[in-house]
């Protein structure tokens, strides 16, 4: 794609959060169109032609992904990234678990810092490129090995912080392998192609971040790419972009519960 300004429909019914939303696509250099709901959004991506969506997703959480799948009818829109918002204690669309276009979730109010940082990454030069071919790869990996991607390894040196999660993940219905240490996540993540990698980032001789790019360097030479999740109890700036810069996808603040967890496991 030529480098040019990219343009945003923002839909957001509320006045004050979509200010706040405005100003930091313009703060990115995005040219920034608003809706105040989807209807209405609707008919201005059919009457102008967008490279982005922010959309929230309603008061019962399935309103961004129904107008996605509208809109995604459009031949111009089959590869537009979409980035859901979602106000505090809703529920996200279970139909996400088996989205395969390029989006991203994100909990209001604003974190500007997570904002920015997520969609940067949607947006990132070889995303927009190249989307065909990651959609491609996408469904290989999901058709070569479906089963593999409801497992999940666990990485975290706590016993106590191990049985919580454990618990947690097991009643959201998945299965996983339990890595005390950085070094133990990357032997076991050569031998089982794991869907979800929950990777604590503060461990002893081999942090997080270190195991991370490890275990993306070993990747490169399959076809297989796991979601990797940081879990952190530290969540300035400088740490949640040493996070993305290791190769990993998403971050988890401690203490977080298990609707949160829930949403990240998509």
């Amino acid at each position: 794609m030529e480098t040019k300004q990219l343009k945003v429909l923002l839909i957001e019914g509320q006045s004050k959060v979509a200010d706040e939303i405005k100003k930091e696509l313009q703060a990115l250099d995005y040219k920034v169109s608003t809706a105040i709901n989807t209807e209405n959004g609707l008919h201005r991506a059919k009457a102008f032609e967008f490279d982005f969506f922010v959309v929230n997703s309603g008061p019962d959480g399935k309103d961004g992904l129904n107008f996605a799948h509208t809109l995604m009818k459009e031949p111009a829109y089959s590869q537009t990234p979409f980035l859901f918002t979602f106000n505090p204690k809703l529920k996200v669309d279970i139909r996400l678990r088996k989205y395969s276009h390029r989006f991203d979730l994100m909990r209001l109010p604003l974190d500007a810092t997570e904002f920015r940082i997520r969609v940067e990454r949607l947006l990132s030069e070889d995303q927009v490129q190249a989307p065909k071919a990651a959609d491609k790869t996408s469904k290989k990996q999901s058709e070569a090995a479906p089963e593999k991607k409801s497992k999940v390894l666990l990485v975290e040196d706590n016993p106590l912080n191990q049985k919580v999660l454990g618990m947690f993940i097991s009643k959201l219905g998945f299965e996983y392998d339990v890595a005390s240490n950085g070094q133990m996540a990357i032997n076991l993540s050569n031998k089982e192609q794991y869907g979800f990698i929950l990777m604590d980032i503060y461990m002893p001789e081999m942090d997080g971040t270190e195991a991370t790019m490890k275990i993306r360097e070993e990747e490169e030479k399959g076809t297989h790419r796991a979601k990797i999740i940081a879990i952190t109890a530290n969540e300035s700036e400088e740490s949640v972009r040493r996070c993305y810069d290791s190769g990993m996808d998403d971050f988890l603040v401690k203490p977080f519960t298990m609707d949160v967890l829930k949403e990240k496991l998509v």
